[in-house]
């Protein structure tokens, strides 16, 4: 990710870097197994990981098929939605009875799910994530309505468990810095929005 890229660059520091399920990453900062993670911040997760620095906004809500209606919150409970197992999306989604929810692995499948024309008719989840891989699967033309539920930050989480949360304010004021040159903004937009190049 080129945000630890630059952070290694300018601290000197190495980094080792896992991709995660998105259900395991918030049990590997609970446990102290990773020191921080690069995350859409939510309150929940105050209670084990520390907010460091705020990278740029996120908007989580969820995308129809196209043809599905979905012009307001009452419209999710006429469909099944499809999302990563873990992902917290909104507070009143997450742990709504009645919304119907299709868990998965990850957002590819999620989305193939949808357009399968399966159970499941909407896609759930950040919805720059969701449109980047849309874009790279080339299935924009499967999708319509958004529904937008909620937004929030693509944040530095430090573990609180972290044996070396003492470097806490050390690490984040390198990506503060990153932020406040505009490098962070430009990393997103070039990764999440490519076609603007």
């Amino acid at each position: 990710m080129d945000l630890l890229n630059e952070f290694e660059r300018r601290s000197g520091h190495s980094t080792v870097r896992t991709l995660t399920p998105y259900a395991r990453v918030e049990r590997n900062l609970q446990l102290g197994e990773v020191d921080f993670s690069l995350m859409a911040w939510g309150e929940a997760r105050a209670s084990y990981a520390n907010r460091g620095t705020a990278f740029v906004p996120l908007e989580f809500g969820v995308m129809a098929r196209k043809g599905v209606s979905l012009k307001s919150y009452a419209d999710l409970l006429k469909v099944v939605v499809a999302a990563p197992r873990g992902l917290k999306v909104d507070p009143r989604f997450d742990v709504d009875p009645d919304v119907r929810k299709e868990l998965l692995l990850d957002y590819t499948q999620a989305i193939r799910m949808t357009i399968a024309e399966r159970d499941a008719k909407a896609v759930a989840g950040s919805l720059s994530s969701l449109n980047h891989i849309i874009h790279k699967l080339g299935l924009e033309a499967e999708f319509g309505d958004v529904l937008v539920l909620n937004t929030t930050y693509l944040t530095v989480a430090f573990s609180k468990k972290s044996p070396l949360s003492s470097a806490e304010a050390q690490v984040n004021a390198v990506f503060k810095a990153i932020v406040d040159d505009g490098t962070a903004k430009k990393i997103y937009e070039r990764w999440m929005f490519p076609e603007r190049k």
